[in-house]
């Protein structure tokens, strides 16, 4: 069966070591590009509700601002405590200059894992 994708912006609007968060379908992501990479996590913190679009990126790690912890954008899984939980993470693709994610969980909050698509791919 084949995933519904969604569009959830230009590629230009991303430029590599930045991120955006966007709200598809009643859920916030990150949409982050690393160099010619790009991921997708769930835009809330395993720790504290609370979103990580407030914090920054350092490679291909996010940290919430709250209370410090990081997270693999390839992974999902908490890099520094507090935090315990993974964060959910997605599909997304380069697609004709838009970005498409599929909203369904690589590997929900209770797991780990990821996948990435080359820009322009």
């Amino acid at each position: 069966m084949e995933s519904i994708l969604i569009d959830v912006g230009a590629a230009s609007d991303v430029t590599p070591g930045k991120f955006v968060a966007v709200k598809a379908q009643g859920r916030a992501y990150i949409v982050a590009r690393v160099e010619d990479r790009w991921y997708a996590v769930e835009d809330n913190c395993s720790h504290e509700d609370y979103p990580l679009s407030y914090g920054c990126l350092d490679g291909v790690r996010i940290k919430c601002s709250l209370h410090g912890s990081w997270f693999s954008l390839e992974t999902g899984q908490p890099q520094e405590p507090p935090a315990e939980d993974v964060i959910a993470t997605f599909r997304i693709e380069e697609r004709d200059g838009r970005l498409l994610l599929d909203p369904t969980p690589i590997v929900p909050s209770a797991g780990g894992g990821t996948q990435t698509a080359s820009a322009g791919s």
